[in-house]
């Protein structure tokens, strides 16, 4: 009965006394410091992918990994079909089945003060907070792969001495051939000189494929095919033959031994592995406590252009423009952790903006038109399409990227409930242009084919509309005994993204909370 009272109470009074602004004023007073403080809190759990709507651990659950999900997979395939001479086998790891969540709260401290009555300087410093968690099966049924044994965290210390000892005996075979050959040892014999000619040309190129794929520090692979598939066999029957050439038509008997390949597919606890392995995905576990840290500062200005009427009156229009700053201070996603969010784009932004208010007596609507240009910026990334989230450390690259710019259109409509207290509205439309990437200077393709860069690219396109509710709280300053004061302005919200045609934007229902105080610097 008293909340009926209070309610029937606000609506009687706001049909018969004043009724002053009812959102938040874009302007500060000249003379005025504005102080604001707000918050928001953005979690999820479902994200929209390209136009459908699904849980966010859907992106990384798969029947089967393969070539097609994880560059792990396709580096080593174009490594083996260069080895072989032909296409390899398909490769494959188990399936996988993940559920992941996404936390991210921003706590933003604000700045404004009034230059000039239509004139208005303002900072705004956002302190974010982000957590992801996810959790992550392995069905280890149809894996056709396994791990490295000379692999320093994968493998075995057995593993690692067979493989070494593979390539010693094999750079003596290649040593002692050079030398007989250049000391005239098969001049009598021309075709044993052709023959050794051929492999001496021949031999170090399959050695030096072979070095990288089992042993080179920077680009070896973390799992193989096992010593029994189709691939596995055809590489260990090639070493055969190279060996059968030097023993037996060349009379070098130094080269012994075969590399260690796995015998059995990676199973549950090799996977696990895999993914926290330096030479794997070098991924770390879900942290127990969520991010904290500084996101994009930005600053800029607002200029009232034009005001006719006031809200309260009959009827009333106005019209500003904003510009603004966004400043590298954020962190960026971090690329061994699953899902991470960062807490900016570390990247600077200009953006301008055009905002309308209109109304007529208890109705009114604010609209704008936002235009965000995102410079470009250089970062280190691993080389990927973006839905493939299992990238190697062997895929890490410095990139030259230049992010799509952003173009934003709300309407926001309100109702007077009561003086100074509306009911809000919010329909919001995004759309963000696709990203160019390049290798900076200097820095060399990765991958055995060359990826080139712009493999970043496709998907980075997006669009999204944003539909919300909420109450708005505007005191202009002028109490009951006539005497203008302070304004004081408050605003709680909740938002969903109700749509996305293009592109991964998280379905988030957000929440946000605003109160602002102002302080006169200059007495009138």
């Amino acid at each position: 009965m008293r909340l009926r009272h209070l309610l029937l109470f606000g609506l009687t009074t706001g049909l018969f006394a004043p009724l002053p602004a009812q959102l938040p004023l874009l302007t500060a007073p000249r003379g005025t410091m504005r102080i604001e403080f707000g918050g928001s809190f953005h979690p999820t759990t479902t994200v929209w992918r390209d136009g459908a709507k699904q849980d966010l651990g859907e992106v990384l659950t798969l029947p089967a990994l393969t070539a097609s999900s994880t560059p792990l997979l396709a580096d080593l395939e174009a490594r083996l079909g260069q080895l072989l001479g032909r296409p390899a086998t398909a490769t494959r790891l188990g399936g996988l089945t993940t559920t992941a969540e996404l936390q991210r709260g921003v706590g933003t401290i604000g700045l404004a003060l009034g230059i000039t009555r239509r004139i208005t300087i303002f900072g705004t410093v956002p302190i974010v907070s982000v957590r992801s968690q996810h959790a992550i099966g392995y069905n280890p049924d149809g894996s056709t792969v396994g791990a490295n044994p000379a692999d320093p965290t994968l493998g075995s210390a057995a593993g690692r001495v067979q493989t070494a000892a593979f390539f010693d005996s094999f750079d003596a075979a290649l040593a002692t051939l050079a030398q007989r050959y250049t000391r005239g040892d098969y001049t009598s014999d021309p075709t044993k000189q052709a023959l050794a000619q051929q492999t001496l040309t021949n031999a170090p190129l399959l050695r030096n494929s072979l070095y990288a794929l089992l042993s080179d520090s920077a680009t070896a692979s973390a799992v193989l095919p096992t010593g029994s598939s189709a691939d596995g066999s055809a590489l260990l029957g090639q070493i055969g033959a190279v060996r059968n050439t030097l023993t037996n038509d060349l009379g070098i008997s130094s080269f012994t031994g075969a590399p260690a390949l796995p015998t059995v597919p990676l199973d549950s606890a090799g996977f696990t592995a895999l993914l926290s392995s330096p030479t794997g995905f070098d991924l770390a576990a879900p942290e127990d406590r969520p991010l904290v840290g500084i996101g994009d500062i930005e600053g800029g200005v607002t200029a009232e252009l034009l005001q006719r009427g006031h809200p309260g009156e009959a009827s009333w229009l106005g019209l500003w423009v904003q510009g603004l700053g966004r400043f590298r201070t954020g962190q960026l996603p971090r690329a061994n952790y699953l899902f991470d969010q960062g807490t900016g784009d570390r990247q600077l932004d200009a953006e301008v903006a055009a905002i309308v208010e209109l109304g007529r007596h208890r109705l009114g609507l604010r609209a704008e038109g936002r235009y965000t240009m995102q410079l470009a910026s250089d970062r280190f990334a691993r080389v990927a399409p973006r839905d493939q989230l299992l990238v190697p450390t062997t895929r890490r690259a410095a990139v030259h990227s230049n992010p799509g710019d952003i173009l934003q259109v709300t309407a926001q409509p309100f109702f007077r409930l009561a003086p100074r207290l509306a009911f809000t509205g919010l329909v919001s439309y995004w759309r963000r242009g696709a990203d160019v990437s390049s290798y900076v200077a200097g820095q060399t393709a990765v991958g055995p084919s060359g990826v080139n860069a712009e493999v970043l690219d496709p998907g980075s396109a997006a669009d999204a509309l944003l539909v919300g509710v909420g109450f708005s709280y505007s005191h202009d300053g002028v109490h009951r005994d006539g005497i203008r004061r302070m304004p004081v302005e408050a605003g709680f919200s909740i938002e969903r993204t109700v749509r996305s045609g293009r592109g991964l934007v998280p379905a988030s229902l957000t929440s946000r909370l605003v109160f602002r105080v102002y302080k006169a610097l200059i007495k009138h």
